[in-house]
């Protein structure tokens, strides 16, 4: 349940929340240095660094929950055992992916 719950409210998040996020800094992008320059102010504070990893981490979330469910759909999965262990794994996927995202993105 939480799964289904957590897949839910990422894509939320990724609607309401990523989406004009990139419609933001793609207008700031088209409208120039002074424009550009206060959206990488704004993301660059410490409530845009929450937003970013909260973001990266729903995209993550709701993509491995969605993988989960694509296997599902096709037939696999449906064991007790394998369902619980793809359950719990998907949130810590998500987790994990998030978080090496974010090193890989830093150390570069």
């Amino acid at each position: 349940m939480l799964t289904s719950i957590l897949h839910r409210v990422s894509g939320d998040a990724l609607a309401l929340g990523a989406l004009p996020l990139l419609l933001w800094w793609l207008g700031a992008l088209a409208a120039g240095p002074a424009a550009y320059a206060t959206f990488i102010e704004c993301a660059t504070s410490p409530i845009g660094w929450v937003v970013l990893v909260g973001i990266s981490w729903s995209f993550f979330n709701h993509l491995v929950s969605g993988l989960r469910h694509f296997v599902m759909d096709i037939g696999a999965g449906y064991e007790l055992d394998t369902n619980k262990m793809w359950s719990i794994a998907s949130p810590i996927l998500g987790i994990l992916l998030t978080a090496g995202f974010w090193a890989l993105a830093l150390l570069v």
